[in-house]
């Protein structure tokens, strides 16, 4: 959390799929990126802007799925990937709603 909170104060002006950190923070929160990385340094939910950032952070791909309930089976969608250059590592999780995520592990 902490990491995460510091990445985001040291690069406000990085540009993930075309849009700054600071713009994101802005639209998510209406916060600026100080005010938003102190909060989140001690709690609350990670999102979108979050696992982005924990991406480049940890150089690891974070692809996100949501449920599709298609009668009585199940498919997961892909709906956003934050993919670190170079990176061969992915870490899966499962949108759950609001801001829950869930991990996934893929069966062998």
């Amino acid at each position: 959390r902490r990491e995460i909170a510091g990445f985001l104060q040291q690069n406000p002006s990085l540009e993930i799929a075309g849009d700054t950190l600071e713009e994101w923070v802005r639209w998510d929160s209406n916060a600026s990126v100080s005010d938003y990385a102190r909060r989140i340094a001690v709690s609350g939910w990670g999102g979108g802007i979050e696992m982005a950032c924990c991406s480049l952070l940890k150089n690891v791909n974070v692809h996100v799925y949501e449920n599709t309930h298609r009668g009585c089976s199940s498919e997961f969608k892909r709906i956003s990937c934050f993919d670190s250059p170079g990176s061969s590592r992915t870490v899966h999780v499962l949108y759950q709603g609001r801001c829950h995520y869930d991990a996934l592990v893929p069966a062998n």
